[in-house]
Order: C-alpha cells, then structure tokens, then sequence
C-alpha cells in the first residue's frame, strides 16, 4: 500500500533538518548537489535528533517532527517570500556540466532502486531474521513514541523482548517509525524506505567522491562501480543501511570543517548520529576509516587537524546520551556481555575458575581489558570465514543476503592496477599534501582488506569481518575510477578513449552489476519461525494482504514478530501478552478465546510445525505431538472460532467470534 503523503513527509523532515544545519555555513555551489547534501546531513539530524527527543522524554510523534523540521524553512520564507515567489515566477535555468553529471548519477541511484525495490517487493514477507526484529522496533516506536524498553515484571532487562531496542541504538527503528505513523503498512514502509535510503546513500557518495577524486567525471565513474559491485548493500533491511548512508555526508562535513569552522558542529553531529545508528559494529569500523582520514590529513598537510579530532571526539561523546543511558539501566558487565563484549567462554571461566579461586577479587583489570578489546575486534560474526581469491574476483548471482561478498574481475582488475599507478606516480612521497587523498584510499583499502580477511590474518582489526565487504566496497570504486581513467589517458583520440571507457563499463556491467542484479531480484528466503518455508510464509503473506493493515492478530506460537512484520499487530511488549503466554498450553479454548476477545484481537492463527518448535521442550517428541495435536483439535472443533483459511493441514487462520 503506497503512501505517498509518507515519501513526501520523508523528503520534508530530512530536507528540512538539513536546511536548518547548514543555512549558517558555506554550501555546494550546484543547486542539485546542495539539495542532496541538505538531505544527507538531515537523515543525520533525523538520526540525532530521535535520540535526543526520547532521552528528554518528548513523545516521537510525526507531527513534532514536521514542526522542528519546518521552523527555519517557513521563517526563511517568509522572510524571502517575494524573492523566492520571482524565482518561481521567472525561474533561471542554467543546464551547466556539473548538472549533468548529476543527472547521470540520479540515473544510477534510480537504476539501482528499481533494481532493490523488484526484488524487495517480489515476496509478501520479510527475509531471513533481522528484518522481523526491526518490524517491531519500528511497530513499537510507531505506537508507542518511545524508544525505551518497557519495565516488565517477571522479565529479566536483558532480554530482548525488543531485538532492535534498547539496549541497541534504534536510530533506524525511530526513522521508520516515525514514517510508519503515516503509513498503516508497516511491511511496504520498512521495504521502501530501506531501499530510498541505500540508494539516496549512493548519491551522497557522488558528493564524497568529488572530494577524493577531484572530478566530477571521476566521481560519476567511482559512483557506477560502487552501485555495480554485489558486495556493497544488498536490499536486506537492517540498520547498518542507514549508517553506512550516513559516512559519507560525514566526510563531507569533517572536509568542509577544515574551510569553514562553522561546519565542525555539523561534523559533531554526524558522528553522533553513526553512533546511535547502529550497535558498535559499523560505528567501531567507520570510526576507524574516520581516524584514517583525519591522521593522513593531519600528517599530509603538516599539521595536525585539530577541528575534525574536536568533532571527532566531541561526536561520540554526544553519543552518550544513548550508550550512557543503557550503562545505567544495565551496568557495564551485562552491558557488554549483550554485544559478545568481554564474553568468556565456559571452558575459558573453568579454567580461570581454577586459577583464581583463592583469589578471584583480584584479577588483573588489563585482563578485563584485554578481554573487552578481544571483543570489539573479534573475529567471528554472521558468515564470517577465510576468504580465497576467488571469493574476490569471481562474483556470484547466488550469494548471501544480510552482505554478499564478491567484486567481480574487472573491477578488481581496475582496482589493482589503479593502486599500481597511484603508487608509482607518487613514489618518491605518497604522503604528499597533493596527494592527500589518494592516501587516504589506499589506508582505507588496506584497513577493509584487512578487516574482510579477519579469519584469515593472525590479527583481526575488525568485529565480524563479514560485514566490512560493504565498506571494502568504498575505496575500491574510488581506486578503480582512477584505474579507468589511466587506460583511458593511454590514448588522445577521443574515439578510442570513448571505446576504452565503454568497454570496460560493458566488462563491470557483465562481471559485477549482473550478478547483483540476479541476487537483489531473486526470491530470497526467510528464516525465523518460518526457517526456510517459502511457501509456508508466501501464503501466510498474501492472507494478511486481505485484512486491513494493523489488524490484531495473535499467533499461538510466541513469534508475534511474524504478526508486525505480516502488517498486522500484536502487542508483544505488553504486560498481559506476556503473562497468557507464559501458560498458554495449559489453557482451554475457552480461555483463549477470553483474553482474545478482551485485548481486541480480531483473528488467531495456530500452526502445529511451529508448536512442536516452541513449547514443551522438556518433552519427546511424540509427547509433544500428542500434546499439540489434541489442543489443535480442540481449538478448530471450538464454537468460539470460525476456520477462514487453511491452506495446509497443519495451520490455520482462524476469526475470533
């Protein structure tokens, strides 16, 4: 269900944030480019200002933000509204170079949201698991307008009642649940709004890349490969979208601070939105990449950058609004043993058991801390393995869906030969004030090889090495522009360079797009309760396409998730929800029916396969069967619900009467 009101409330909030940030500071002379960069630094502020509204316990109600991000705009306008209506009258329009290139590039961005949107929108479900968890942050943030677990009694804080809440930074949670206010189908706003923001993400890219490469030319080349190679971003719908989306008007702001001191501020604010994005993964990785740009910067140039370390620091200490709220609530061991920080494992406690039993108050705080840095750079994580080279060279239209891997030869090709040149030419000195920034590509391209290869490496420098296949991704399209350009200044016929260039866009289009597109187009799986049954969760997708969104439904098995996710509801936080559930084998028809009818749930859905799955675990087998079996009968034999759907015979849809 499209809602459009919504796309254009997206475009007003983020528009609107990021006007107000820099209508004090010098911006992008190109009318087009200076839009985007406003979009890019307000799904930043979008990001912040989230945080900070919950943590002042202001509701996240759309309409607040609407006000706050329309203040300035409207003040500007009235203030210019004579101006800006003879503009609009008899408007000048200036088809420059620079206004082309960036048609091209709204192209590419385009290209790619088809590409992600046909694939996202081919199955009626949610893929694989994280998608499910984030359906109900967002759903909750929707309803509730808080991003704050709820206190629960009998539930101990650390469970994830909310998977992508509290203790987890639920930037990404608030963003679409505040765009879910105004949009009743919770699973086409999490789809499209996750695409919007890869996409968008590419075109701010454009703008960083202007920055590295010096030419628009080479920028809309650097951008082409990055939407090309299957590694960076496939449409799964995750927080890590939104933070990757949002290094790049970051660097952007972090450059422009050592112009204008007035951009610092912005930087500041940047920087504290990655960090309440998403948890220390992403944030520890691009922070990383950050410190990279700002010591080669400050070496380069011969002397030290002094304003992006202050916002740098000054970022992620603002950040704190978040994490030091949850250090609060969860104190540090518990803190941290919810993100694998610090965690020991059973073997390595018996042992350390024995070694300090006389005196276990007395371990060595460089312990302690040798186990949290073990933690933040460990290199385990989703998929991660050791990589071969043709994991790299050779991409594949099958492939995996939270981050795929692979570049494909050509660009790999590119890649090495750009990294040749870059060297070769700056031989004598590459860490030159001139070639300050081909520097910084060539540190990042080594920290996320690194980083990708952590299984392989003795040392990891990088938590999860799986998911750096996206930011290897960055400096690879930068360093690859640079290789195509050096084929194409091999010659000073312009027909020839226009051949050479063409045919190795046709050679990236055959080795790397094509094999992203196959991946972002096919029909993925899900997981959770529904494991790998696509047919299971198709159907279960297209019945909830005929009831109105937002519809109560309960789920006899505790995965509500597929209710939200589906676009029904289900209040999986609540109190009483909780509580019924905790005995709900042992109670009757009746009862059910009971507290059905009293919480307002309007349909119920009873599934033996994910019965046998989720209760009675203490019993066989056949026990459970048996179990199950007589509560399934007794539930659809009932006077008290009406069978509406049933396609196979071990689940059914049921209304509550």
């Amino acid at each position: 269900m499209i809602s459009v009101i919504t796309i254009i409330l997206f475009f007003i909030y983020t528009w609107g944030f990021g006007f107000s940030a820099l209508y004090f500071v010098k911006k992008n002379e190109n009318f087009f480019e200076r839009q985007f960069l406003y979009l890019g630094v307000g799904l930043g502020v979008f990001s912040f200002l989230g945080i900070l509204l919950n943590f002042l316990h202001i509701p996240l109600d759309w309409k607040i933000f609407l006000i706050i991000s329309l203040i300035l705009p409207l003040k500007v306008l009235v203030k210019n509204r004579k101006g800006i209506s003879k503009k609009i009258i008899s408007p000048k329009i200036k088809i420059s170079k620079a206004t082309i290139f960036f048609i091209l590039v709204l192209i590419i961005a385009s290209v790619s949201f088809y590409v992600y949107a046909s694939g996202a929108f081919s199955y009626p479900y949610l893929e694989d698991e994280d998608p499910w968890g984030h359906s109900v942050g967002v759903k909750y943030v929707a309803l509730e307008k808080n991003a704050y677990d709820p206190v629960l009694q009998n539930v101990r804080k650390m469970d994830p009642v909310l998977s992508y809440i509290d203790p987890y930074p639920p930037a990404f949670d608030i963003i679409l649940g505040v765009l879910h206010q105004t949009s009743p189908d919770i699973t086409w706003t999490m789809k499209f709004f996750n695409v919007l923001i890869i996409c968008l993400g590419m075109i701010f890219f454009y703008l960083m890349a202007q920055i590295f490469l010096r030419s628009r030319a080479k920028a809309l080349l650097a951008t082409f490969i990055l939407a090309s190679i299957p590694s960076y971003l496939s449409h799964f719908i995750w927080a890590h979208s939104l933070v990757i989306t949002l290094f790049f008007p970051t660097i952007i702001a972090f450059e422009m601070s050592r112009k204008e001191k007035k951009w610092t501020w912005i930087a500041t604010l940047m920087v504290g939105a990655i960090w309440v994005a998403q948890n220390f993964s992403q944030p520890i990785k691009l922070s990383t990449m950050l410190i990279i740009f700002l010591v080669v910067i400050s070496i380069t140039k011969r002397k030290i950058f002094y304003r992006g370390f202050v916002a740098f620091f000054s970022g992620v200490s603002i950040s704190l609004i978040w994490w030091g709220a949850m250090l609060h609530k969860y104190g540090l061991r518990d803190f941290l043993a919810y993100f694998d920080i610090g965690r020991v494992s059973d073997a390595q406690a018996t042992v350390t058991g024995e070694l300090y039993a006389a005196s276990a108050e007395k371990i060595s705080a460089f312990a302690k801390l040798g186990k949290v840095i073990e933690g933040l750079v460990s290199s385990g994580g989703s998929s991660s393995r050791s990589y071969s080279f043709t994991d790299f060279f050779i991409a594949e239209g099958q492939n995996q869906i939270n981050n795929p891997i692979g570049i494909g030869i050509v660009i790999s090709l590119l890649t090495l030969l750009g990294v040749i040149l870059i060297l070769w030419k700056n031989k004598e000195s590459i860490v030159s004030s001139k070639s300050t920034y081909l520097c910084i590509t060539i540190f990042w391209l080594i920290f996320a090889f690194w980083g990708v290869n952590g299984r392989g490496f003795p040392i990891s420098v990088a938590r999860g090495p799986f998911r750096v296949w996206m930011l290897l991704a960055i400096p690879i399209s930068l360093i690859a522009a640079e290789g195509i350009f050096a084929l194409k200044n091999l010659s000073t016929n312009k027909v020839i360079r226009f051949i050479i260039i063409m045919a190795l866009l046709t050679g990236i289009v055959f080795t790397s797009a094509h094999q992203k597109y196959q991946l972002n187009t096919a029909i993925w799986p899900t997981s959770g309760a529904f494991v790998t049954n696509q047919v299971e969760a198709t159907e279960y997708g297209n019945w909830f396409q005929t009831i109105n969104p937002g519809t109560k439904v309960f789920l006899y098995s505790p995965r509500d998730k597929i209710v939200i996710g589906l676009g029904g509801h289900s209040c999986l936080w609540c109190q009483e929800v909780i509580d019924f559930r905790k005995n709900i084998t042992q109670r009757n028809a009746k009862e059910i029916h009971t507290f059905l009818k009293q919480n307002n749930y309007e349909y119920f859905i009873i599934n033996m396969r994910m019965e046998m799955k989720y209760f009675l675990p203490e019993s066989s087998n056949e026990e459970k069967q048996k179990i199950i079996q007589q509560k399934y009968q007794e539930i659809l034999s009932s006077t008290l619900f009406i069978p509406i759907h049933q396609p196979q015979q071990h689940y059914a849809m049921l209304k509550v009467i």
